[in-house]
């Protein structure tokens, strides 16, 4: 039955995190940032995120029983996302965390509104073509429906292969705000000498 269902997981995350991280090297090597300005970057509170990340793996890896997951499994995954945003406010003066919040703000809303992520129902077929594919229900993904609210943020932007990943506009947001976030934190403060080899 998985095989004919589409379960979508940290795969989308891991991806696109991955793909962001890519993207800041560039824009910091192109733009002669010092990748050793990056290693003093320091935040406040990293506990809150770590927390907060933990909650969504365990939801993501263990079986919560189809009866809990609108009561227990949503009111552990919206309480990790509080844990998350009070992570980037505890930041908020540091260039980049600012967007990353709204980001995760925007998908905490469209989960919240309809207890879980909205997402298409499409994969691919045995020849690579784009199917129906039932979307698996978890705590934080489930299919669409029709009377989801505000669908434009949820789980609908399509990259075409080989990422071929759903993502949503707030995960869009995130990145840019990690790209930001690289950014600055690779720019040598003002007045600060070069450092040579």
């Amino acid at each position: 039955m998985l095989g004919l269902c589409r379960r979508v997981g940290y795969r989308e995350v891991v991806w696109l995190l991955i793909a962001t991280a890519l993207v800041s090297l560039f824009v910091i090597s192109l733009t002669h940032g010092s990748f050793g300005e990056l290693t003093r970057l320091r935040v406040a509170a990293p506990w809150l995120l770590a927390t907060g990340l933990v909650v969504q793996a365990i939801l993501e890896y263990i079986d919560i029983p189809r009866s809990d997951i609108d009561t227990v499994g949503y009111g552990l995954l919206m309480a990790s996302y509080v844990l998350i945003l009070a992570f980037c406010v505890a930041n908020i003066r540091t260039r980049g965390f600012g967007v990353i919040a709204i980001g995760i703000a925007l998908n905490a809303l469209v989960i919240g509104l309809n207890q879980g992520m909205p997402t298409k129902p499409v994969g691919d077929g045995p020849h690579g073509n784009r199917v129906f594919k039932p979307v698996v229900q978890t705590v934080k993904h489930r299919q669409e429906r029709s009377d989801d609210l505000l669908r434009f943020l949820d789980d609908r932007i399509l990259f075409p292969k080989p990422f071929d990943e759903l993502v949503s506009f707030g995960d869009l947001v995130m990145a840019v705000g990690i790209c930001e976030l690289m950014y600055y934190a690779s720019r040598r403060p003002a007045g600060a000498p070069a450092v040579t080899a």
